[in-house]
């Protein structure tokens, strides 16, 4: 390529020795300062006319050469760089074989189906090469792709010329990047195109501002044993822990955003109507939900955690272990039916008896006042879940 940006070619050229390698221990070759060089495209290198650069003394004879002035393609970089991460401050060699067979190749990749395209071939013919010349025990760098979707305005790929430009720097100051951020995690499956159009930056404020003040309520000492909490606020919060790794997990970040709302409901509605800010189980609920929302809204969730007495930072907070006993269902709901339709329904043990629920449904007062004046000819009981009455 004759462009300064890119990895220069090692190679110098002279007139008696022809193409000669640059030296080993003159490696890697730098680009020269960019200072005063014409960078505009004109058909030939920049390159060229870094003369202090460009002119060099051949590695074999000593003579007049010059370097070679092109430069190759960003690829040749792009192509190994999560390699580079393996043995990043190395001097010696581009990455430690050992640490390459210990960590790579790489779990997940994701990006652009524009992007990947291309990246993906180069990679995978770089770590082929690797792996022929004994420096990798894999042929594939990459084990999992994910090829995010776009953001469109109006149907369409955002653009000047079609007037539905959204510029990010406006929506950051009008929202935050809290907002914006989950925004772009709620609005559908990664893989999918979502459309600016269609989605709320202001509901994702206003729900993170409502979270906030859950930790802000929350009245009760930082501590490790919730054991004495509320039973039904500890069941939210472990069904969520157990929800929302599943999804984050499996890539469904909607559904993650989405089971942090729930929780956020339920903690609300705890503290207004329920067992109040000073419950134990409050908290851990609390304390969970910023750890969750670290990931989405990292300004906010700080925030909380700091209210909740926490030193920074969240992010390194691990998640509570689950309690599986908290999984077990005790309960359900029961419906009672007269006639075909639905006439009550009521919260009852799993363990209730056919003559237990039976009972129970004939003692309910919208039950009495729908049969009121009729015969009772058959009564079907399907404990825990159904009665159904018939009339005549």
């Amino acid at each position: 390529r004759q462009r300064y940006w890119g990895t220069p070619i090692p190679i110098i050229h002279c007139e008696k020795c022809g193409e000669v390698p640059v030296s080993q221990d003159q490696l890697p070759v730098t680009l020269p300062d960019s200072s005063g060089l014409d960078l505009q495209p004109k058909g030939t290198s920049p390159l060229g006319a870094a003369d202090e650069w460009l002119n060099v003394s051949c590695p074999s004879c000593g003579g007049a050469a010059k370097r070679d002035s092109d430069t190759m393609d960003t690829f040749v970089d792009s192509s190994w760089y999560f390699l580079r991460f393996l043995s990043p401050h190395s001097e010696e060699f581009a990455f430690d074989p050992a640490e390459a067979k210990k960590w790579a190749p790489v779990d997940q990749y994701v990006g652009g189906v524009t992007h990947a395209i291309l990246h993906l071939l180069y990679a995978r013919f770089f770590t082929k090469v690797l792996h022929d010349i004994g420096m990798v025990d894999f042929e594939e760098p990459f084990t999992r792709l994910l090829n995010q979707g776009m953001v469109l305005m109006n149907g369409s790929a955002m653009s000047k010329s079609r007037g539905n430009l959204v510029r990010l720097s406006e929506q950051l100051d009008i929202h935050g990047v809290d907002a914006i951020r989950l925004t772009m995690a709620f609005a559908g499956p990664p893989e999918d195109d979502i459309d600016w159009a269609d989605v709320s930056p202001a509901a994702s404020a206003k729900f993170l501002a409502r979270a906030w003040r859950i930790a802000k309520d929350v009245d009760s000492e930082p501590t490790a044993d919730f054991a004495a909490g509320d039973k039904g606020v500890r069941k939210a919060t472990h069904q969520f822990l157990v929800g929302f790794e599943e999804a984050i997990e499996a890539h469904k970040f909607n559904v993650g955003v989405a089971k942090a709302m729930e929780l956020t409901n339920a903690l609300r509605k705890a503290i207004d109507q329920g067992v109040g800010p000073k419950d134990i189980a409050v908290r851990e609920g609390a304390e969970e939900l910023a750890k969750a929302l670290s990931l989405f809204a990292p300004y906010t969730s700080e925030d909380m955690w700091q209210l909740l007495g926490h030193e920074p930072a969240v992010a390194l907070a691990g998640f509570g272990t689950v309690d599986q006993s908290l999984l077990v269902e005790q309960s359900t709901v029961a419906v009672v039916q007269v006639d075909g339709k639905l006439r009550d329904k009521f919260e009852v043990d799993l363990s209730i008896t056919d003559a237990e629920l039976e009972a129970m449904a004939m003692a309910s007062a919208a039950v009495q006042r729908t049969i009121e004046g009729k015969e009772v000819v058959n009564v079907i009981v399907r404990a825990p879940k159904l009665v159904n009455i018939a009339t005549k």
